[in-house]
């Protein structure tokens, strides 16, 4: 299912860039923060689920199943209940934190074994589920809310920011994967 690449000869690039975004999101002062600031609690998911991703493909073999599972995960804690309980609860949000970057080294795992065809439709598909929840967000759906999940500390008033953060996000994903096209058909 997935296996170790064994020792890899490039720099460590990967390795430092996970390590540290680790560092950044998880340590005492940006957990609190995320208790309490849904746009921090998103870019954790982000940071998570790309250092993940950034050991995978360098460490790692995967194949359409590990791809699979990794996509589940990312899905799986954006459900309304596993969101509102990360982000009420340090335990959860611990859980939900390993399991991204377990995702992200699940699916980054296969990447470099996609086809064109595949890469572009996995990126699509990201954006699609991307942008439908950015959508929630800047509706201000209450299911990812104290409206209707009291423990948690933001409203939904504060939802619209974290969609258009989202929709940052995604763009620079975007953009980076125009480049990389780019730049492997030569075209830069």
């Amino acid at each position: 299912m997935i296996s170790y690449v064994g020792e890899v000869k490039k720099s460590p690039t990967n390795l430092v860039v996970s390590l540290l975004l680790i560092a950044l999101f998880v340590n005492p002062l940006v957990e609190s923060l995320q208790s309490v600031n849904p746009i921090v609690f998103m870019l954790d998911h982000y940071a998570m689920f790309l250092s993940g991703s950034l050991l995978g493909y360098r460490y790692f073999k995967g194949s359409v199943l590990t791809f699979s599972l990794g996509s589940f995960l990312a899905v799986f804690w954006h459900v309304p209940l596993f969101f509102d309980l990360a982000g009420s609860y340090i335990s959860y949000r611990l859980i939900c934190e390993a399991t991204l970057v377990l995702g992200g080294v699940l699916a980054g795992s296969y990447i470099p074994r996609m086809n064109l065809t595949t890469k572009v439709t996995s990126l699509a598909l990201y954006m699609l589920g991307d942008s439908l929840l950015s959508i929630f967000f800047i509706l201000g759906y209450p299911q990812y809310s104290s409206q209707d999940f009291p423990l948690l500390s933001w409203g939904p008033s504060q939802l619209p920011a974290v969609g258009i953060t989202m929709f940052v996000v995604m763009n620079l994903v975007l953009i980076y994967a125009i480049f990389k096209l780019m730049k492997n058909i030569s075209l830069i």
